[in-house]
């Protein structure tokens, strides 16, 4: 469900709008399965953005998506 984000941000073709939009998408459907709310810390946005530009450059998410979810899963104990 989390690697939803990445997945839909790197078939986009405007960068920072369809990011925006595959954010609440990968959200919607966390929420809807009790699944908590994808969240970028803002002190981690430089490693989040590293890690996004390597998977467009190698098309492999397994790190983004392990990031993403020691990262920026909030709302769930």
């Amino acid at each position: 469900m989390y690697n939803s984000i990445s997945l839909d941000s790197k078939k986009s073709n405007v960068l920072d709008g369809n990011k925006r939009v595959a954010n609440l998408v990968a959200n919607k459907e966390m929420i809807k399965n009790g699944m908590g709310i994808i969240a970028v810390p803002v002190e981690k946005i430089g490693e989040y953005f590293t890690k996004l530009i390597k998977f467009y450059e190698t098309n492999d998410y397994t790190e983004i998506k392990e990031w993403i979810y020691n990262n920026c899963i909030d709302g769930v104990d």
